[in-house]
């Protein structure tokens, strides 16, 4: 039985937005049980001066460190590569080589889900010239060519590619396709200067300020966007003319934006990659459709399709009104904080 319209408004006028999208987090969206379906590779290639060495790893360890205790990604399910293991013991997996890397990414293929992500982030050097790239390896350099192979055994899953380094442009155009979410420093392989879109894309995922929808997680699309603001702001805080033009591209066009939003088609994507929760769904009921009473397998599938519609709303947000996106989204939330309570009478886990 739905609940009346009294109860609706009487829901909706107590609660702010604001509070509404806590709430809705609260009742199971957010749960750390989603971190699960994420898979981190990250890869830190040659430091080269030890300043670069130390620099890269702590970048690294950042990531790691907020993955697991901010994001609730269990560490089985994040593997580190780095220049020098014997630095790091115990925290440094492998040595990043190009070996090392296909062999990391052919065992994450061998132990995902259909639906799971994996986010592979690029910390290091790298080198370029016309349409070609690299990523500077201990041994043989990573191309764009070589990195489209290793991702190859993944057909079903979504998969982000974050190149934080110099000359990382070319990545884009051969690693852009289908369910992929491609972010590169730079614009082109002509962009060879130390990059500093790395430092603040780490600090996105570590801080508060790049949670841009207030919704309690980062994703991908706001990451970028803050990196991105945070180093136009590093280059004119200085007076220097930009070297470096990050690019996001997820549409699968082999074209990136540098600003999503407006008439951009990137980022709808990435706006539903978070590093802690594949997708708004996990919160159906682990036990087989068949042992649950029709009436709350109903509520479920009611539920999984209100869900839906968030996501859906949120990759438009940038491209309505934004009094529009708001009078939606809170409409949705409210439904989803009803929709859980009637789950919860009926015995199931809202």
């Amino acid at each position: 039985m739905g609940f009346p319209e009294k109860a609706r408004l009487g829901l909706r006028n107590r609660l702010p937005l604001w509070a509404l999208a806590l709430a809705f987090l609260s009742l199971g969206i957010g749960n750390p049980v989603a971190a699960q379906d994420v898979r981190l590779l990250t890869v830190v290639g040659l430091g080269g001066d030890p300043e670069y060495r130390e620099l890269f790893h702590g970048w690294a360890v950042d990531l790691t460190s907020a993955a697991v205790e901010r994001f609730g990604l269990s560490e089985d399910h994040i593997i580190y590569l780095g220049e020098r293991p014997a630095d790091a013991p115990g925290m440094i997996d492998d040595r990043s080589t190009l070996e090392n890397m296909g062999a990391a990414l052919a065992r994450i293929a061998g132990e995902v889900g259909p639906r799971d992500r994996i986010l592979v982030i690029l910390i290091g050097h790298g080198t370029g010239e016309g349409e070609e790239a690299q990523f500077n390896l201990p041994g043989p350099d990573l191309t764009p060519q070589a990195l489209d192979v290793m991702l190859g055994d993944f057909g079903t899953q979504t998969v982000a590619v974050v190149n934080t380094s110099p000359s990382s442009g070319p990545f884009l155009p051969v690693l852009s396709g289908p369910n992929r979410v491609i972010l590169t420093a730079t614009r082109t392989a002509q962009e060879r200067n130390e990059t500093q879109f790395g430092g603040f894309f780490v600090e996105a995922l570590k801080g508060e300020g790049s949670d841009l929808d207030k919704d309690g997680r980062i994703s991908l699309s706001e990451a970028f966007q803050y990196a991105k603001a945070e180093v136009d702001r590093y280059y004119e805080s200085l007076n220097l003319l930009a070297t470096e033009h990050a690019q996001l591209d997820d549409d699968g066009d082999g074209e990136g934006s540098g600003e999503l939003g407006g008439d951009s088609t990137d980022g709808r994507l990435a706006g539903t990659f978070w590093l802690g929760y594949s997708s708004l769904s996990f919160s159906a009921p682990t036990v087989p459709d068949s042992t649950l009473d029709p009436a709350l397998l109903r509520l479920y599938r009611e539920k999984a399709e209100l869900e839906q519609r968030v996501l859906e709303l949120r990759a438009l947000r940038g491209q309505i009104e934004e009094a529009r996106y708001e009078e939606e989204l809170e409409s949705l939330l409210v439904e989803l904080a009803l929709k859980n309570r009637e789950i919860r009478e009926k015995g199931g886990g809202g």
